[in-house]
């Protein structure tokens, strides 16, 4: 296992991408979630959970933990698997935010994890462009 860092950028400053990361009903939005399910308590030491249909149509109830919470630049939590990421959001030039997830994950499952933070940004990227 070695630490493996996925960093982007969004056109949105670092406030708002923080509460699309944080708030029930647009963390509902790039999970994706079935609405009214999410339940977040955003602190350190608390937890999330909610409920994503399968591609089947079957409910799957998903929770994790947040391990840090230190508002409004860095989120460390549990994804599905126990896996801990770590979020940092940045500030950057017109009024942009650089996002840098980071795992502890073997060399193996770098492509895969890549693709899913990719994945997982373009809906972050689109409930943001909602909300704009």
């Amino acid at each position: 296992m070695s630490e493996f860092t996925v960093t982007r950028s969004l056109k949105d400053p670092r406030e708002r991408v923080w509460q699309v990361l944080t708030q029930p009903s647009h963390f509902e939005g790039w999970l994706p979630a079935k609405s009214g399910t999410a339940v977040l308590d955003v602190r350190t030491g608390g937890s999330w959970q909610a409920t994503v249909i399968s591609s089947e149509g079957e409910e799957i109830a998903l929770t994790g933990r947040y391990d840090e919470v230190s508002e409004p630049d860095r989120l460390v939590m549990t994804v599905p698997g126990d896996v801990v990421t770590a979020i940092t959001l940045t500030s950057a030039p017109n009024d942009s935010t650089r996002i840098a997830y980071t795992f502890d994950i073997d060399e193996s499952m770098q492509t895969m994890v890549t693709e899913s933070v990719d994945d997982v940004l373009g809906r972050v990227s689109t409930v943001l462009a909602g909300i704009g």
